[in-house]
């Protein structure tokens, strides 16, 4: 038994190395390579963590890393914002499979509220100003989300959980491949009654009504193959929501009035390779395609669309061993349309150009990259931007690496008209500067990271406006990670974030948390049976920044000091079947991440899963 214990806890700390020294990114540069050769500040959430530790958001799954923070309003479909070191919304460029996931009828950027979990192979997080890759939205890193791709031969896979707030989850998916073909189908429906978005602080969620969501998500891919190393990847991933929120004033001693609202997210890829000596030659065409219908406004905005198109050529030369140069162009096209609910409706276009170019030599024990891009705007003129990453190999399990960088955040369209406030035409574009440093030691890192910010956007609620924030507003601080086994059967995870996020004068900028520990324990009972359990302690944090305009307005409430705890319970029925009981906030802890939007008390999920 003990034997066992120790395969399964092996097989566990394999995969955290395998993480951590041989896994392949392709989000650093836009080229498959291994971590132990990527410069860049690099994070990976794989399916076998997510699976382990119960997770059913992208959201919770990003929670669970270093230097990440999130606010959402209610439950899951209220409105999410993801922090990564202390800056977010629209500065975080996400990608679903390559594809952006940003929604350009947005003010936030991606919609995280309308991602979960059910066919996710892996995340990759990639810190710091990434605009000399990605261009804009990318100036506090790059998310991708990876789903399960098509491997050798059949393989299906089916999932059922019911639990708490009468929530229902399924899922079945199957897929192929051979040496010319591959396909796969996903389909997924998450229901749940839920509950109340709002409350006041210190009330009684039984005192409101419940506030439903449902998802069904699907993801259809085609590919083929060709005997002269050319294959074509064809995918379309279909994601639609339906999401109850309250409209209610907060303070006010009046019931809850739901606001039903729907949105549909259609992402397209597809995607020609060749093969062509030292060259990898990649022909990319994406679309993202988003609508919102707020159904119960009686005035204002009642329906948002955004499409985004983008077209990208690069070519991969390889040369000496190990070195390569990624030379590209692209253009992308943003359409927006709103219509107001007396069915006035509003088209602005904004178009860009791209040029870049990222070089990577590995040379003994050194590892250097360098990228450099120019956007062609048609609204705002040029920018250009780069970064240079530098890392060097101490031994075998030790490293020092460091990465500078420059990026920039263009005000969306939203931003700048506003339509339910004041328009600000002179919103101008925040300008950033990254810095940060690595030591790492197998499993376990320590990174400090530096990061300013000129003209930061931010919303006055007071002008009811988005305004530039004067001057520089800086975010450093300190990641620590740890990974190791505690004895024949344990395995620890742990983090401690350490967050300085200022505007010039030196006020704290709202919604941001000072200390953040994160943990993640498991427990290996036998072969069959194991335990995880996971949470994270949150120290200060307030709703509110004193004011930008007013420094002696106090800074709202206090929404952080405190602990959520969760932990899973698996069984292996067999090597096809396994079950788990889930406990979220098992300690039913009562808090707010923002002031009056409810959040969850303790919930029991049960599931399985059968995979063959």
């Amino acid at each position: 038994m003990q034997k066992m214990i120790a395969l399964s806890l092996s097989t566990l700390l394999l995969i955290a190395e395998e993480t951590q020294l041989n896994d392949i990114v392709v989000s650093a540069t836009k080229v498959s390579q291994s971590i132990e050769e990527t410069t860049a500040s690099v994070q990976v959430m794989t399916q076998e963590e997510i699976t382990q530790r119960g997770y059913t958001s992208v959201v919770e799954a990003l929670n669970g890393l270093a230097g990440v923070g999130f606010t959402q309003e209610g439950g899951l479909g209220g409105l999410t914002k993801l922090y990564v070191r202390g800056m977010g919304g629209a500065r975080v460029l996400v990608l679903v499979n390559g594809v952006r996931f940003q929604d350009p009828s947005s003010k936030f950027g991606a919609d995280f509220s309308r991602l979960l979990l059910s066919d996710v192979k892996r995340i990759e997080l990639i810190s710091g100003a990434q605009s000399g890759v990605w261009g804009a939205d990318a100036s506090a890193g790059v998310i991708n989300i990876i789903t399960t791709q098509p491997q050798e031969g059949w393989h299906q896979d089916v999932y059922g959980e019911f639990g708490s707030f009468n929530t229902k989850s399924v899922g079945i998916s199957g897929n192929y491949k051979d040496e010319r073909y591959q396909a796969k189908l996903s389909l997924s429906q998450y229901q749940t009654d839920g509950y109340s978005a709002q409350s006041p602080y210190s009330s009684d969620l039984d005192d409101y009504e419940d506030d439903d969501y449902l998802n069904r998500t699907v993801d259809l891919l085609l590919g083929y193959q060709w005997e002269d190393s050319s294959s074509i990847t064809a995918e379309l991933i279909d994601i639609s929501t339906i999401n109850n929120n309250d409209t209610y004033t907060l303070g006010e001693n009046t019931a809850n009035e739901d606001s039903e609202v729907e949105t549909q997210s259609d992402l397209y890829r597809v995607v020609y390779d060749k093969q062509l000596n030292a060259h990898q030659l990649r022909v990319r065409y994406n679309r993202s395609a988003f609508e919102k219908h707020e159904l119960d406004v009686t005035k204002g905005i009642e329906k948002y669309e955004g499409i985004t198109d983008e077209v990208e050529l690069h070519d991969t030369l390889s040369y000496r061993d190990q070195d390569y140069v990624l030379l590209g162009a692209s253009y992308k096209a943003d359409t927006i349309e709103i219509a107001t609910v007396s069915s006035q409706e509003s088209t602005y276009d904004i178009d860009s150009r791209a040029f870049f170019v990222t070089n990577t030599n590995v040379v003994d024990r050194w590892v250097v990259t360098e990228s450099l891009r120019e956007d062609l705007y048609s609204n705002f003129g040029n920018k250009v931007t780069g970064k240079v990453g530098v890392k060097y190999r101490l031994s075998p399990e030790n490293s020092i690496k460091g990465n500078y960088g420059t990026a920039y955040n263009a005000p969306s369209l939203l931003m700048i008209l506003n339509p339910n406030g004041k328009a600000n035409p002179d919103l101008e574009a925040e300008d950033t500067r990254s810095f940060d440093v690595t030591l790492a030691h197998k499993n376990s890192s320590v990174t400090y990271f530096y990061n300013t910010v000129e003209n930061l956007i931010s919303y006055d609620k007071g002008e009811n406006q988005h305004i530039n924030i004067d001057g520089t507003s800086t975010f450093k601080g300190v990641e620590i990670k740890h990974g190791t086994s505690l004895g024949d059967a344990w395995y620890l995870d742990a983090s401690y974030t350490y967050l300085w996020a200022k505007d010039k004068n030196g006020i704290d900028l709202r919604r941001r948390v000072k200390d953040t520990y994160k943990v993640a324990l498991d427990y290996f009972i036998s072969d069959l049976w194991r335990v995880n359990f996971n949470g994270e302690y949150l120290g200060e944090r307030y709703d509110d920044m004193l004011s930008i305009k007013d420094p002696t307005k106090t800074k709202g409430r206090q929404t952080g000091k405190y602990f959520v705890g969760n932990m899973v319970v698996h069984y292996e029925v067999n090597d096809q079947l396994s079950s788990y009981l889930k406990v979220n906030n098992i300690f039913d802890r009562y808090y707010q991440v923002v002031d009056g939007y409810s959040t969850m008390p303790r919930a029991f999920y049960l599931g399985m899963r059968g995979r063959w």
